[in-house]
């Protein structure tokens, strides 16, 4: 951001009050419950509507300058910091409207469910986590609002307390703990190279830190697996089937979103220049963008096949928002890799938050009030319903087209801008990789078309099956909320200039882009010849695949086992992990075993050899002194004796020479008399054993043995001692 957004800074407590509202109010709702659950419900939805009204203020304030509110609480050298901008007050009241609509479908979803004060009490603490991230200035206060919704919302995702529940809840947990671990561990190296970790460009200060990679691996996994993105979303199909309906529309609807914000910061505005001139810089963000647009890709791709194959109804919507966050990272993409001239990848991302919030909640909430309505989540088993439902028959149609991309519909226009995103990417440095990523871009469009409207067709036409029983209509709450989503669906869907110009421009102009690339945003024309002849591509792509799955029967077929991203990444890694760990656990106890139990016997050893060579030593110092003493002064008198020592020294050496000399002697003497003996004495026991042929043989063997011989070999064996001793 430029020097101007502090300028125009608007200093507010409001950030902070929206923040801690809810969070307060969760300590009110057990008290509320003892006058009834009445009181209780009204204080849910004065807390949430309330959010929702400062919310929408502080939308307005933000319209008035870049930076609109900035309060910091001390907690030592890194307080909690908040500061908002238009994208940031997007986010915030994106998310306090959706709640608030969830409260009011929650007043009847959650008569049949139990454990109600409970399940209030976390609904407050996620929703205050879930805002607090969006407020935040800095990376320390987004990730202590990031761990306080995660442990928050998993209890609702544990509600039901049912086997699948828990099971899906640990995953759930243990992946939100490890990414809020990724997204500290990341902020700490930032802070200790940098001395801080606000939210603001600092491109040139971290190209200097040689672990500036392992920074953005951290923060893609911490917010990645929020996210939901491939392969780290497989918490994701796992917890929405077994949350309450209203918790699954706001898992999908906005706490994924707090994901693709994290992401967004990172690449939007921790890794950009602080200035337009050294955009030369920015090859670093490119090379992320790449790798964000292929895992984008990878992400909308893998989920929507997967999606195909789905029979409950929940997890056919999760890998949905799976696939739908694929887009979403994949702008992201774009917006890293295009630099100052990607406010198309910034506005389609931004206008597709928008939209998926809109038709994914309402859609889980739709199918949740199905499901409410009849006991039943597999699709094979509903139909038939648009007679009994009609209000939410109609909503989900025309969500279900929103979230395909059909033009008029919320959903096209935001696939437009990514659309035209992708493209200009791949026509910036002409890359053919980028080129297929375009194409797999198109196909998933034909894909989220099939699998949309399977669903509807399955649960509200056809006829209805005969053991299906409607135990209630739609209440009015439910109408009220399916008719308002409807209706944003298609306000947004059928003025797509005045959205454009009027939301998503501000936002993008928040960023310091290109202004030639933003002029181009503001005049993209959706209704251009080619982008409805592309929709239309994929709308008929869309029906052969339709036809070919439901004539062959292709999308009733099970999935094998192993055709998962558990089986064939976090099984195998967790096994290898599991061997090494226990391998090198038993390695290191039979050492510390070993070395304990032997430690006596070594040391016992050590001590005897220490006295050992502590008597030698002591031996041969101390006892040498008196023979030295001796010696020296023997040497000295002789030396004082003037010519008769040298002349005593002559005559000694010469007797050692003459005794060395006859010593020499004798040994040749000695050898070379018994060398012809010791040769014959060979051959004789060489030919006794191995010669079999000849009279020596036969009159000298074994069997034939006399006394002579017998001494004969007691000499030999003399001779060949004295050689050895000799």
């Amino acid at each position: 951001m430029s020097e101007a957004v502090t300028e125009n800074a608007i200093i507010s407590g409001l950030p902070l009050a929206i923040a801690m509202i809810p969070i307060l109010s969760a300590a009110l709702v057990p008290l509320a419950a003892r006058f009834g659950d009445r009181y209780r419900n009204l204080l849910i939805l004065a807390v949430t509507g309330l959010v929702l009204v400062l919310s929408a203020y502080l939308l307005r304030l933000a319209w008035q300058g870049d930076v609109i509110s900035q309060f910091s609480v001390g907690f030592g050298e890194l307080p909690l910091y908040f500061r908002v901008d238009r994208l940031g007050a997007l986010f915030n009241i994106l998310s306090a409207l959706i709640w608030f609509l969830a409260t009011v479908f929650s007043l009847s979803y959650m008569t049949h469910e139990s454990r109600h004060n409970r399940y209030y009490v976390f609904y407050m603490l996620t929703l205050g986590g879930c805002l607090g991230v969006f407020l935040t200035a800095d990376l320390f206060s987004l990730f202590f609002f990031f761990e306080m919704m995660s442990i928050a919302s998993y209890m609702l995702v544990i509600h039901t307390q049912s086997e699948e529940a828990m099971k899906a809840g640990r995953l759930y947990l243990y992946l939100g703990v490890f990414g809020g671990l990724c997204i500290l561990s990341a902020s700490l190296l930032i802070y200790w190279y940098t001395g801080t970790v606000e939210l603001t460009p600092m491109l040139e200060r971290l190209l200097l830190i040689p672990a500036r990679t392992l920074i953005v691996i951290l923060l893609v996994i911490g917010f990645g697996i929020k996210a939901g993105m491939v392969p780290l979303h497989i918490w994701l199909p796992k917890a929405h089937p077994v949350a309450p309906a209203p918790a699954s529309a706001l898992l999908s609807g906005i706490m994924i979103k707090t994901g693709a914000y994290g992401i967004a910061r990172v690449t939007g505005v921790m890794y950009t220049p602080e200035a337009a001139e050294t955009a030369a810089l920015w090859s670093y963000t490119s090379q992320i963008g790449t790798a964000l647009i292929w895992l984008g890709i990878l992400t909308m791709f893998t989920a929507a096949f997967m999606a195909l194959f789905q029979v409950n109804a929940k997890r056919i919507l999760a890998f949905s928002s799976v696939s739908q966050m694929g887009y979403m990272i994949m702008g992201l993409g774009c917006l890293a890799y295009l630099g100052f001239e990607g406010p198309m990848a910034m506005g389609g991302f931004s206008l597709h938050v928008v939209n998926h919030a809109f038709f994914k909640a309402g859609m889980f909430m739709m199918v949740g009030a199905i499901y409410f309505h009849t006991g039943q989540i597999e699709i094979n088993r509903l139909g038939g319903l648009w007679r009994d439902f009609p209000v939410t028959a109609a909503v989900f149609l025309i969500a279900a087209m929103g979230i395909a991309g059909i033009p008029g519909l919320n959903g096209y226009t935001s696939k437009v801008l990514l659309h035209h995103a992708i493209v200009e990417a791949y026509e910036l440095h002409d890359s053919y990789a980028l080129y297929l990523a375009e194409r797999i871009f198109m196909l998933t469009g034909a894909m989220t078309t099939v699998y949309i409207f399977r669903l509807f067709s399955s649960i509200f036409l056809g006829s209805k099956p005969g053991d299906l029983k409607i135990k209630n209509r739609e209440p009015l709450n439910e109408r009220i909320v399916f008719i308002t989503i409807g209706a944003v669906i298609l306000f947004i869907g059928t003025n797509p200039f005045l959205v454009l110009r009027e939301l998503v421009g501000p936002v993008v102009r928040v960023f310091p882009y290109d202004d030639y690339r933003f002029n181009y945003l503001l005049n993209t024309n959706f209704w251009d010849s080619h982008d409805l002849a592309g929709m239309a591509g994929i709308v008929a792509v869309a029906a052969v695949i339709f036809y070919l799955g439901t004539r062959y029967n292709i999308f009733t077929r099970k999935l094998p086992y192993w055709f998962s991203i558990e089986y064939l990444v976090y099984m195998p890694v967790l096994s290898l992990f599991m061997f090494l760990f226990t391998r090198g656990g038993r390695v290191v106890e039979v050492s510390v075993d070993s070395a304990y139990i032997n430690s006596p016997r070594m040391l016992t050893y050590y001590c005897i050899w220490g006295k050992l060579f502590d008597a030698a030593a002591e031996g041969v110092i101390v006892g040498s002194l008196e023979p030295l003493k001796k010696g020296s002064f023997i040497v000295s008198s002789l030396e004082n004796s003037g010519s008769l020592f040298f002349r005593l020294l002559m005559i000694f050496s010469e007797g050692l020479k003459s005794i060395y000399f006859l010593w020499t002697t004798a040994l040749e003497s000695f050898f070379s008399g018994f060398k012809n003996v010791f040769r014959t004495a060979f051959y004789f026991l060489f030919d006794m054993d191995y010669s079999f042929r000849g009279r020596f043989f036969k009159i000298v063997n074994t069997s034939n043995f006399e006394y002579y011989l017998l001494i004969l070999f007691i000499l030999l064996i003399i001779i060949l001692l004295l050689q050895f001793l000799l």
